[in-house]
Parts: C-alpha cells; sequence; structure tokens
C-alpha cells in the first residue's frame, strides 16, 4: 500500500515534535531533579553544619551524646535522622525515628570525614528507598573528635518526580495527537495547489487542452505559490510552443502547396499541349525552374532549423568578420539590380563563430534589404567597432514594416500584410534564420522601422579581441565603382 505525501509530512512532522517534546521533558525533569537535589542539600548542610556547631561549642562542658539529647529534637524537624560516631567508630547518638537501624557509612567518605571535610552521598536505605545523606566532621582543639550524619529519604522527592514525568508524558500524548491533526490539517492546506495542479495536469493529458490554468485564489510568494506559477507558465509557454508548431505546420503545407500546384499545372499542360509554342513552353519550364529552386531553398532551410531546433553545435573559430562583410558586400552587387548597395565604413573586426553561418546569417540580411526596396532606393551596409562589441548594420528605404508586425518579424514564415509578400520569392524563413545565428553567436538584433521610410537592422556579436588591427582596405573594383 503506497502511503500519501501528506501522510508521510504529517508522520514525520509528529515524529519530530515528539522527539522535541521528549527532549523537553527530559531537560525539564533534569532541572526540577537538580533544583529538588540542590534545595535538599542546602537544607542538610545547614541541618549538619549546626549539629557539628553544637558538638563543637559544647564539648568542654559534657558528652557529645548528652549535648545531642538535650538540643537535637530542638534543631532537627521530624524527617531527618542523624547519626554521630566517634574515632573509633562507636555509635555516639542515633535520632530516635532511625529505631535500629543505621546509616551506611562507606569507608571512603569516612576517611573524607575524619580529614576534616565535609561531603554528600546517596545510599539505599531499606524498604522506603533512597536517602540523601550529607556528613561533617567535628573539630574540637584542631582535631576531629567525632563525625555527623545527618540524611533524609527522598521517596517524597522520586514520587514527586514521577507524577511530574507522568502528567508531562500525558501531555505529550495529547499534544501528539492534536500535533497530528493540526500537522494534517495543514499539510492538506499547503499541498491542496500541487493537488490542483496534478488535476490540471491529468485534465490536460486527457483532453489536450493547454489552455486550462491552476487555479489561485489570492497571490502567494512562498514556495508553493512559486512552484504553482512556474506550472502555469510552462503551461502558457507549451501552449504557445503547440501553437506555433500548429501554425508552423499548416504555413508549411500552405507554402510548399503553391509551388506544388504550379508544378503540377505546367506539367499537365506540357504533356497535355505537346505542340506549344517554343516561347511559351520556355517560360513554362522557367517557371518551374523558379518554382523548384524555391522549394529547394525551403527545405534547405527547414533542415536548418530542425538542426537548430535539436541543439546544432556551430564551429568556433576566429573569423574576421571585416573580410566577411566585403565578400556579402560584392556578391550582393550583382543582385541590386537598379538599387543603389553602399559600404558605408568596414571597422577590422575578429569574432568567434562559424563562418559559413555567419556568412548565411548577412546574406540573409542583405537579400531582405534588396528583396523589399524598390528600384531607385538606396541600401546602406556597416561594421563597426563599438566597444567589445562589433556591430553590423543593415539600413534600407524600402517598404518598412508596421509597428504591429515588428515583434513577429522572426517567426517562422511570418509574413506581414505589405512588406512581406509571398511574390517577392521569398522562403518566409531568412529572418528566422538570421535570428538563431544571431543568438547562437552570443549576440543581439533588435530593429527599427517605418511602413514607406524603410528598415534597419542592427547585429551585435562580441569581439573575440579588441579591433586593433589596420582597417580592411577595399577592394580596387569597389573603390572605382563607389
Amino acid at each position: 500500500m503506497t502511503m500519501s505525501f501528506r501522510l508521510r509530512l504529517t508522520l514525520w512532522y509528529t515524529a519530530l515534535l515528539a522527539v522535541l517534546l521528549l527532549l523537553i521533558v527530559v531537560v525539564a525533569s533534569s532541572l526540577v531533579r537538580a533544583s529538588v537535589m540542590q534545595d535538599i542539600d542546602n537544607n542538610l548542610k545547614r541541618q549538619g553544619d549546626q549539629i557539628a556547631r553544637l558538638l563543637q561549642t559544647g564539648a568542654p562542658r559534657g558528652a557529645l551524646a548528652d549535648i545531642l539529647a538535650a538540643r537535637a529534637e530542638e534543631v532537627l524537624p521530624p524527617d531527618v535522622y542523624i547519626i554521630v560516631r566517634d574515632r573509633d567508630r562507636r555509635l555516639i547518638y542515633r535520632s530516635e525515628n532511625l529505631a535500629n537501624r543505621l546509616i551506611v557509612f562507606p569507608e571512603l567518605y569516612r576517611e573524607q570525614a575524619w580529614q576534616g571535610r565535609s561531603g554528600f552521598y546517596t545510599t539505599a536505605f531499606g524498604q522506603p528507598g533512597e536517602m540523601r545523606v550529607y556528613f561533617a566532621p567535628v573539630v574540637f582543639g584542631g582535631e576531629t573528635i567525632a563525625t555527623v550524619q545527618v540524611g533524609r529519604l527522598l521517596t517524597g522527592e522520586r514520587t514527586l518526580l514521577r507524577r511530574l514525568v507522568g502528567n508531562l508524558m500525558w501531555i505529550i500524548l495529547v499534544a501528539l495527537g492534536l500535533g497530528a491533526a493540526v500537522g494534517y490539517w495543514l499539510a492538506g492546506v499547503a499541498l491542496r495547489p500541487i493537488q490542483e495542479a496534478t488535476a490540471t495536469a491529468l485534465e490536460i493529458t486527457r483532453t489536450g487542452r493547454l489552455d486550462r490554468r491552476v487555479p489561485i485564489a489570492r497571490p502567494r510568494n512562498d514556495e508553493i505559490g512559486t512552484l504553482v506559477n512556474t506550472f502555469n507558465e510552462m503551461l502558457a509557454r507549451l501552449q504557445e510552443l503547440f501553437e506555433k508548431q500548429r501554425r508552423f505546420s499548416a504555413d508549411v503545407s500552405h507554402e510548399l502547396r503553391t509551388p506544388l500546384t504550379t508544378l503540377l499545372g505546367n506539367i499537365a499542360l506540357l504533356k497535355r499541349w505537346e505542340a506549344l509554342p517554343a516561347a511559351e513552353r520556355a517560360d513554362m519550364l522557367a517557371e518551374m525552374e523558379t518554382e523548384a529552386e524555391r522549394m529547394r531553398r525551403m527545405v534547405s532551410d527547414l533542415l536548418l532549423l530542425s538542426q537548430a531546433d535539436a541543439g546544432l553545435v556551430l564551429a568556433r573559430e576566429r573569423v574576421e568578420l571585416d573580410t566577411l562583410v566585403l565578400e556579402v558586400y560584392r556578391q550582393a552587387r550583382r543582385r541590386a539590380e537598379g538599387r543603389e548597395l553602399v559600404l558605408m565604413e568596414v571597422d577590422p573586426a575578429t569574432v568567434l563563430g562559424d563562418a559559413e553561418r555567419l556568412r548565411q546569417m548577412l546574406v540573409n540580411l542583405v537579400n531582405n534589404a534588396i528583396q523589399y526596396t524598390p528600384a531607385g532606393g538606396r541600401i546602406e551596409l556597416s561594421l563597426k567597432c563599438l566597444g567589445n562589441q562589433a556591430q553590423i548594420t543593415v539600413s534600407d528605404t524600402g517598404q518598412g514594416i508596421a509597428a504591429e508586425d515588428l515583434p513577429y518579424i522572426f517567426d517562422r514564415f511570418y509574413r506581414a500584410d505589405k512588406a512581406r509578400s509571398r511574390a517577392a520569392g521569398g522562403t518566409g524563413l531568412g529572418l528566422s534564420i538570421v535570428k538563431w545565428v544571431v543568438d547562437a553567436h552570443w549576440g543581439e538584433i533588435d530593429v527599427q522601422s517605418q511602413v514607406g521610410q524603410g528598415s534597419t537592422f542592427r547585429v551585435r556579436l562580441p569581439l573575440a579581441e579588441p579591433c586593433t588591427r589596420a582597417a580592411t582596405p577595399l577592394p580596387a573594383e569597389l573603390t572605382a565603382a563607389d
């Protein structure tokens, strides 16, 4: 039978409470016993010393037995026993309440008394029980002439301590019962949010509804509140991821359906009309080639993003970013097609990373600017060293991006209504790859854009070393052209 966590928590709490209460009983009974014994010892010492002084002062005038017989009843209460012995261990005096019994005087303590020292010991005293004894020497003329033993039975105190411990044990049992009940209730109250979280998780598992959340009656700043809030945040994140996955699947299907429809339609026409004019056949073949190339790029980008999601490990090597920028700029000039592509400045910068992925990031940013900048527009590319970072800036005077679309432009297949059209020939994955490459290189990317005025993308990457190299010279053909 499996024991619930609530019951285990209650048992652990009760066991800890029992240990603490037992410790309190032990300490309390020890303190009470020590206090009682201290009072008994103080009283016995006072009474024993009083008897010893009485004998010392009366020794010159008469026998010790006669002195005690006359005064002992005056100085001693009836529950105190007294015995006086001389140097030869002969009994000088014995209190009447002893009858025919004697108080044991161990040899160790007797020798101590004859050496002029007093002390205490506890000894058995027949059926009544133990007796606490104080012994003291009787000194006269610098010499010990007798020893005094003053004793008192501990029966009453022992009984009192047993009753005290017994009463405390009953109190412990009642306290443990109440503590267990209260602890079980408190454990239920504390674990209720966890039970609700469990019920919510089971309901999500059975129904698949990720929009459910664990209800929180009031804000909690304790560990349970943190757990519930974390669980709800995890559910929100899972819901967001599943929704993105569904949108992603739908977008992939939609994006692939268009080129496939075009390809199948053209193939059907080519098969049906074999006598098509050469010009129309060439146009259809060119269109099919374009759509096939677009699908190839899309599949390649999807594969790359899939590998990124699976934890693709990038190379970590020294990359001269300025050289990379110049290469991408030289290649992009041939694709500008009436757009003015300007290289503003290139500071020498070295970063640690994957050269091919950094190149792909730059190509995607520049291609994005070319695609959405009309002919006659201007595109600027620059690389600057800012402190311990290298900043790549790609600006254009194109269509721009609406403010409500800016937070989503790095989502896969996201297209703004005007600024991102399928007609431009993109796959809708370029900026997603840019964001992944920047994040994988511990960098940052931000966008500033206004509709109709263009966009500016800024990428900041950590430098591998300070910018101390000489600036990379521009190739002669670029210098002449610009």
